[in-house]
């Protein structure tokens, strides 16, 4: 990340062109200036040039401004003076979490993986429950065991969804994949310590992810959280090196794929669209990837939607919004679901859990008399569907 004296100049260099309006997600619904990168730039620049002062606290106001931001790096790309907006709302975030002001939904997260090691506060055990049950009758002392292959699940995937684990555990068997992975010893990632600026408990975390990566002696991880695959590239190596290659589930499937592992007997025929992730598409530019990986399994060539790759539209899902501002996030997700129906999509697929999770919200926030027939999925479960 960027420095403090980097971010004085970068909000200095600011010409309040406003082009980055129209791609924030949480400025397009609540039109004020401070939800806008914008705005969120100027008051960085109050808090880094001591214009907020410190000891008086920081406002609930200020502190609302910085944490309803997705992370989704739109305004970044729009931003013609190159002032990475999202990085300096990071650092805003940062002094904001250090002084003690990030709202109390943000530090209850904190809390939950601290204390629980998932951002739900869910029992440990509970982690294993979406296990498919032949998987969950291997599982006793021995795991993790040693292998080759980390598969790392994630929270949301774990604790909140039906199908992901599923999928995606199906796929490996069918390709014969010999993998470990930590059942009820899985921690979170860290992400959400991360992004809402306590780099502290984040590197503590980060490390002990690392320290049981490498008890295995893998030599890859595989995860199909699009935020923890971003996690273990771009911020675990300010911690350590986790020693392995690391893979999101759309470029392993690809490669299976490729090497001819998987069988396809059972290809559907429904209209499918592509949701970009931020966390991958504009993070890491991964497009080609997942494309490629739905183009084997459909019988059609999947749709685009208006706004994709570089410049698709954020769901809503990422930053703190959905703990500080849920109705907020639920708004965006909506949104991206009109987009898909516009295109007359039947399916809208992302690869990434927290996408799914909020577009489902977004969906069942249109009005049943006006709700399109969408279905929302993984991609790992239109894979798997398509595996006998």
């Amino acid at each position: 990340m960027i420095s403090a004296e980097e971010v004085k100049e970068l909000s200095s260099r600011c010409v309040k062109c406003g082009l980055c309006l129209a791609s924030c997600p949480v400025y397009q619904e609540i039109l004020t200036e401070e939800a806008s990168p914008r705005g969120r730039v100027q008051l960085a620049k109050h808090i880094f040039h001591g214009q907020e002062e410190k000891s008086s606290g920081v406002s609930e106001k200020l502190a609302e401004a910085f944490y309803l931001c997705t992370s989704c790096n739109a305004c970044s790309v729009s931003c013609p003076s190159q002032i990475k907006p999202t990085e300096v709302i990071q650092e805003g975030r940062e002094e904001i979490f250090a002084a003690g002001g990030a709202p109390e939904p943000v530090k209850a997260v904190k809390e939950n993986i601290l204390n629980t090691a998932n951002v739900y506060a869910a029992k440990k055990e509970d982690r294993t429950a979406v296990y498919p049950a032949a998987l969950r009758e291997r599982i006793g002392a021995k795991w993790p065991r040693k292998a080759d292959t980390v598969l790392f699940l994630g929270c949301v995937a774990s604790y909140l969804d039906m199908k992901i684990v599923p999928s995606f555990i199906k796929i490996m068997d069918a390709a014969k994949v010999d993998y470990t992975l930590f059942a009820e010893e899985e921690l979170c990632c860290g992400l959400p310590l991360y992004v809402m600026g306590d780099k502290k408990n984040f590197r503590k975390n980060a490390k002990e992810v690392i320290d049981m990566i490498k008890k295995t002696g893998a030599r890859e991880i595989v995860t199909p959280c699009a935020g923890c695959y971003k996690t273990f590239r771009k911020y675990y190596p300010e911690v350590g090196d986790m020693g392995v290659q690391i893979y999101h589930s759309v470029h392993y499937i690809l490669k299976l794929i490729e090497m001819k592992a998987l069988d396809f007997d059972l290809k559907t025929n429904k209209k499918v669209t592509y949701h970009d992730p931020c966390d991958l598409g504009r993070t890491f530019e991964i497009f080609d990837e997942p494309r490629e990986v739905l183009k084997a399994v459909l019988e059609h060539e999947p749709l685009e939607l208006e706004r994709s790759r570089l410049l698709a539209r954020c769901c809503g899902g990422g930053g703190s919004v959905t703990a500080v501002g849920p109705e907020l996030a639920a708004e965006m997700a909506k949104t991206r679901i009109k987009d898909a129906e516009e295109v007359g999509a039947e399916v809208i697929v992302s690869g990434c859990s927290t996408c799914k999770d909020n577009l489902r919200k977004g969906l069942k926030l249109i009005p049943k008399a006006e709700r399109p027939k969408i279905r929302v999925k993984d991609i790992t479960e239109i894979v798997a569907e398509a595996i006998t």
